[in-house]
């Protein structure tokens, strides 16, 4: 059933009992359709696009060696940012452990100047989705592009780098598949109202706004669901895949949270500035009692159905230990690397249930220093591969549409995984694809104008050995195995300091092993 079919209803609500087969086709086929053809924009020409003037350059730094980090400093400001640079590097030097750490997670007080001045040059970030419908009506795929180029510029130039990975984790965690019904609509609005003002909050109030966002509604079919034919897709994956994990909890409970659920929609009215707002329909509603998870939800409550179910599966002294448990474990994986310790996994879900689910307390839980020493190398997830690649030198953006074609290539387009679970946080997964991480640094090096990047430095350094040392210094830390600078030496040795054979070298720097592990 559509929404706009459910807006039919509020107008004329014995239609219900009347609903042909036209109307019960996918959950927002109708909305879709009023969402027209420009829908149809692929990934490649999402991404395409030019900074419109006044651009501004990204992160702008004094061009200085970056210090070389103890291991402690380097291990923990590669796995809290995109990428380690002389900024970051000489941060966390002067902070401490403990202070570099504490100084992120303390992200508001982060001063973004610099990047909030290029995201103020695009024109549409804070598009309402009626304001998105009609740049629909009329041909433009302005907000589309402005989406996804705030995306990366986000990434690559924050200096709330460990907010921005944040965002990245609740984004595979509550995952909407961008090509699916609206979401160029819908999505961008769910990224700026639900994932980013709570990324380091309170779980309870960021499952509470995903709960509540036309996007995950659409996207897990609540759009249809009523009481005369609830629909069980969104309460099965807020279960399983937003809060408990499989296998605790029953098929009894999918079908009651459903119930719960029965309502929950979004405005359907074209014409409306409300279009694309949430919206509770009373009349679609079930009033009967409920049991949920071993509790009672008494007869005749509305919308409190859903919002008690949701205190349950955060809040409830037997419940939240499981959803603590959940997620502990999903950050574990992303900050500490596959198959963490049950140690570590039980301090970040105590740290959930001891501040009733406070993420800054279980990802400092997650990054404490004695774990994250212990902790295996992950593999770079093609997103975070190529952004930090771009955060080492100084640069500009000027284009993405290569950049997201390459990472088509490489399966990590931003928002476009097709199911629920989100794109995976595994190395076997990501460690196979390699040939289009090779063609990235070959690219990004070729300077072919889409994107900008210093690399003069390197190019005029007086002799092959400190072009190495500049190399091991930026690209690794100051900790480049021996083995990979000897390759590199030799690869040089056939064209002595040519300039040339030297970008060629920092192309395999950037495809190496050593700079795509972390």
């Amino acid at each position: 059933m559509s929404i706009e079919a459910i807006h039919e209803q509020s107008v004329r609500p014995e239609a219900a009992k009347n609903e042909g087969t036209e109307e019960g086709v996918s959950a927002g086929a109708r909305w879709k359709a009023t969402t027209a053809a420009a829908l149809g924009v692929g990934a490649a020409a999402a991404l395409a696009g030019c900074p419109p003037p006044g651009y501004i350059p990204g992160d702008p730094y004094p061009d200085v060696t970056p210090p070389t980090l103890p291991e402690n400093l380097r291990r923990l400001v590669s796995r809290t940012t995109f990428g380690i640079n002389a900024r970051e590097a000489e941060l966390a030097l002067s902070l401490g452990y403990d202070g570099y750490l504490e100084y992120h997670l303390a992200h508001e007080s982060i001063d973004d100047t610099d990047l909030d001045a290029q995201l103020a040059a695009l024109r549409t970030l804070d598009d309402s989705p009626y304001d998105r419908v009609r740049a629909i009506q009329r041909d433009d795929d302005t907000p589309i592009r402005e989406f996804f180029l705030a995306t990366v510029l986000r990434a690559a130039y924050t200096r709330r780098q460990l907010y921005e990975r944040m965002v990245e984790f609740w984004s595979d965690h509550f995952n909407i598949f961008f090509r699916s019904e609206a979401q160029e609509v819908l999505k961008p609005v769910d990224d700026l109202e639900v994932i980013r003002p709570h990324a380091l909050g309170q779980f309870p109030e960021l499952l509470r706004a995903s709960a509540h966002s036309p996007a995950m509604l659409l996207y897990l079919d609540n759009t249809s669901n009523r009481a005369e034919a609830p629909n069980q897709n969104y309460a099965r994956e807020l279960m399983e895949l937003h809060t408990l994990g499989v296998d605790n909890y029953t098929q009894r409970d999918i079908e009651e949270v459903s119930r719960a659920f029965t309502g929950w929609s979004a405005e359907p009215d074209r014409d409306s500035v409300s279009l694309g707002r949430f919206r509770f329909w009373p009349q679609l509603h079930d009033y009967e009692a409920k049991h949920v998870l071993g509790h009672d939800l008494l007869a005749g409550q509305g919308i409190e159905d859903g919002e008690d179910v949701l205190d349950l599966l955060c809040l409830d002294s037997e419940i939240a230990p499981i959803t603590a448990h959940f997620l502990a474990h999903k950050i574990a994986v992303r900050f500490w690397g596959e198959e963490p310790p049950p140690a570590l996994v039980g301090e970040i879900a105590d740290a959930y249930l001891n501040t009733q689910g406070d993420i800054r307390a279980m990802v400092r839980a997650a990054l404490s220093e004695d774990w994250l020493m212990q902790a295996p190398a992950k593999i770079k997830r093609p997103s975070h591969f190529t952004i930090s690649a771009l955060r080492v030198r100084p640069s500009l953006v000027h284009e993405i549409d290569t950049l997201g074609f390459l990472l088509h290539q490489m399966g990590h387009v931003p928002f476009h995984w097709p199911t629920p679970d989100g794109y995976p946080d595994e190395n076997n997964y990501w460690g196979e694809n390699l040939m289009p991480r090779w063609t990235y640094g070959t690219w990004l090096v070729a300077q072919r104008g889409e994107i900008s990047i210093d690399f003069a430095k390197f190019i005029e350094a007086p002799t092959d050995a400190d072009f190495l040392d500049l190399v091991a210094a930026y690209y690794f830390a100051g900790a480049t195995p021996l083995a990979h600078r000897d390759a590199l030496a030799s690869f040089l040795a056939a064209f002595p300091n040519n300039p040339q054979r030297r970008r060629e070298a920092l192309a395999l720097a950037i495809g190496s092993a050593d700079f795509q592990w972390f």
